[in-house]
């Protein structure tokens, strides 16, 4: 009686580990950040043994879609099989050479311990257009109680080298990220993703700037100016577009130096006596409109003496009586002031004077 395997007599196997699927490119200024996933089985379904290289080739448009002539780096297998890996291509030294194409082709061949392959990647396209080059002395300020503005110089060019006999469109983008947000208990809460806020287009050697309304006080903000090239079609449809190199970051603390608006349309109308031998007058004016108003104070100067404020705590409604002595004759001025909620106090309002009768 026999032993073995039941069936066909199997070829022994080649080992050549299954081509990479799933390449990606992503280029930001003048490098490729390239990414895939580490094969783990063979052709034939069987798991990898032995070293294996990953070989990055580049081609171009006019060499044969088969071809890998230009390696322009080989990666000895570090990661375990499932894992992903990672390679950087700086396209500076072809951007400089005035090279006629308008796009390089990338792929990645696995070869095993014996040199063989079962063949490329899936291939990725990344054109070879010029990057927008990093704006300088990109800025933060609090010019105004409304906004934070973002200003920034762009270089006296724009793009670097590259083929700008493509159809292109040069961007900048202002990206805004929040610091280490505290929750209600006074604990860290999870880093939200920066935020794209506004998509300019880039000019030459001409300041720059964005008011950015929608913040919030108390809060510390970095900003962040990065360029945009997007290759277009010749009908104008966007083909693809990358990013440049970020700008330093401009931090800033949105906090709440400004005061509000001074009250206007202040009245001043005697009442009479009220009781105990004092008299009433009664202040009215037209409510202020500031989202963080608190409330008001209110000052009178009486018989040419110093201001002096006569309400305990802030007034909540754009209505005060104040009580004084019920002597005719004697006239008093008042001047209302707003407040919000950080304590800044306005200017005074125009005043109104009114005498006891």
């Amino acid at each position: 009686m026999g032993c073995g395997t039941p069936g066909a007599p199997q070829p022994p196997s080649l080992r050549l580990p299954k081509p990479v699927d799933d390449l990606q490119a992503v280029r930001k200024g003048d490098k490729v950040y390239l990414r895939w996933m580490q094969p783990s089985e063979t052709t034939d379904r069987q798991a990898i043994k032995g070293d294996t290289i990953a070989r990055i080739c580049r081609g171009y448009r006019t060499q044969p879609k088969a071809s890998c002539n230009n390696v322009v780096a080989e990666i000895k297998s570090v990661a375990k099989p499932g894992a992903a890996v990672s390679e950087v291509d700086d396209l500076t030294a072809l951007l400089r050479s005035q090279a006629p194409q308008d796009y390089v082709i990338y792929n990645v061949e696995m070869v095993n311990d014996s040199g063989k392959t079962a063949g490329p990647s899936n291939a990725v396209t990344v054109f070879l257009a010029p990057s927008v080059l990093p704006p300088a002395n990109v800025t933060a300020e609090l010019l105004s109680r409304n906004a934070i503005t973002v200003q920034w110089t762009p270089p006296t060019s724009v793009a670097s080298e590259g083929n700008r006999s493509l159809n292109v469109k040069y961007l900048y983008r202002v990206l805004r990220s929040v610091r280490d947000e505290k929750s209600a208990l006074g604990t860290s809460t999870k880093p939200q993703p920066p935020a794209v806020l506004v998509e300019l287009p880039a000019v030459l050697a001409q300041r720059q700037s964005y008011q950015d309304t929608n913040f919030e006080w108390e809060k510390t903000y970095d900003y962040r100016v990065f360029g945009v090239t997007q290759v277009l079609s010749r009908d104008g449809k966007l083909l693809a577009e990358f990013e440049g190199d970020d700008s330093p970051p401009a931090e800033i603390v949105g906090h709440d130096i400004f005061a509000p608006d001074a009250p206007q349309g202040l009245q001043a109308v005697s009442a009479g006596v009220v009781e105990n031998n004092f008299a009433a007058i009664d202040l009215s004016w037209s409510p202020n409109q500031e989202g963080d108003l608190a409330g008001y104070n209110v000052y009178r100067t009486s018989a040419g003496q110093q201001p002096v404020r006569v309400n305990k705590d802030l007034v909540k409604t754009p209505t005060f009586r104040d009580r004084v002595s019920s002597v005719a004759g004697t006239t008093h001025i008042y001047r209302v002031t707003a407040v919000d909620l950080r304590g800044n106090e306005s200017k005074p309002s125009e005043p109104a004077t009114e005498t006891v009768r």
